[in-house]
């Protein structure tokens, strides 16, 4: 056998087990929301989610048999606090201040198995009032304690965090899958001579946020179609104006779109029509009439603007993160 293929192995085994020898003080997870950063109640809605405890697989701490572990570089760091238990209690957390109705399954029943194409059925005898079930694993919710320089001593301190989760939405009554995708999020900071242990926390929260937000606003389209009318979307920074009210909008002198910050995490859109008051389309999903502002995860949506007697439009726009997009159109009337 080549010498390459054992040594391998080897070293890769070493790093492991040298990862797991270190001790560091614990790390203390503490789950934010965003207030004052993100907006409250920004859906209006009579579903129910049930979040079943995601499995935790997160590669490094499988390898080493040690899923306390929650970051590793020149020191490997731990957790007193379950990371599962934790990343699912955030969505729950997360998902009640956007203004949905959420609950945590933190004890399924006994004989519950992803497995068994019975699950589904299992968990609506125990809880009968949810309306869509959510199951996930975490790919990835740690970080890395690094140094910018190539010589040891030199550069500066870096701390790179990063969060990845693969979540599916079902129907509780029909056991059909709604929609599910895989969200990954990473940031990197310098923190210089800060303790890792004390900045690690809010940076994997504040990826984790991001994520979760993502979950949420890309879901909605798609539990639109098996839940028609069963989600209205709340435009809180434009005077407290609700989707689907029929109210006009407000000018775009009134709405300010370079006034109010931009959350994490998303880009703006501004759309006006001439003339106002057509009712606005993102992603298939009713968001109230125009003028108005939206903030949006990144990434191409679909706009569609339509007033009765006009011709209906229909464009792709990007958005881009922590910037303005303006979408400008004046809409004909029909012959």
């Amino acid at each position: 056998m080549p010498i390459k293929k054992v040594i391998r192995p080897l070293v890769f085994c070493a790093f492991i087990l040298t990862l797991a020898a270190c001790a560091s003080n614990p790390v203390k997870l503490n789950y934010d929301t965003g207030s004052g950063i993100i907006q409250p109640n920004q859906y209006i809605s009579g579903l129910r989610f049930g979040f079943v405890t995601f499995q935790d697989n997160r590669m490094v701490p499988l390898a080493t048999g040690n899923m306390k572990m929650i970051g590793w570089g020149g020191n490997t760091y731990d957790t007193n606090t379950n990371v599962a238990e934790h990343v699912t209690r955030s969505f729950v957390k997360q998902y009640e201040y956007l203004g949905f109705k959420a609950v945590w399954i933190q004890n399924p029943p006994v004989n519950f198995s992803f497995s068994s194409r019975d699950w589904v059925r299992s968990l609506r005898l125990q809880y009968p009032n949810v309306d869509v079930f959510v199951i996930g694993k975490i790919k990835d919710y740690q970080f890395q304690d690094l140094t910018s320089g190539y010589i040891p001593g030199t550069g500066g301190n870096l701390l790179k965090s990063q969060v990845q989760v693969e979540a599916y939405y079902v129907n509780s009554q029909d056991g059909r899958l709604i929609w599910g995708s895989m969200i990954h999020h990473r940031s990197m900071k310098n923190i210089r001579d800060k303790n890792p242990v004390l900045v690690a926390p809010d940076r994997m929260d504040t990826d984790l946020r991001r994520v979760i937000l993502d979950f949420a606003d890309r879901s909605v389209p798609h539990l639109d179609k098996s839940f028609p009318g069963a989600i209205q979307v709340a435009q809180a920074n434009m005077g407290g104006k609700l989707g689907g009210t029929g109210i006009p909008g407000p000018t775009i002198e009134a709405i300010n779109p370079k006034k109010t910050p931009i959350p994490a995490g998303k880009g703006r859109l501004v759309v006006s029509t001439t003339p106002a008051g057509a009712k606005v389309y993102i992603d298939g999903v009713f968001y109230g009439d125009s003028p108005m502002m939206l903030d949006l995860a990144p990434g191409v949506h679909l706009v569609k603007v339509r007033m009765d007697g006009y011709v209906t439009v229909r464009n792709k726009v990007g958005i881009l993160e922590q910037q303005i997009t303006p979408w400008e159109e004046r809409i004909h009337k029909k012959y």
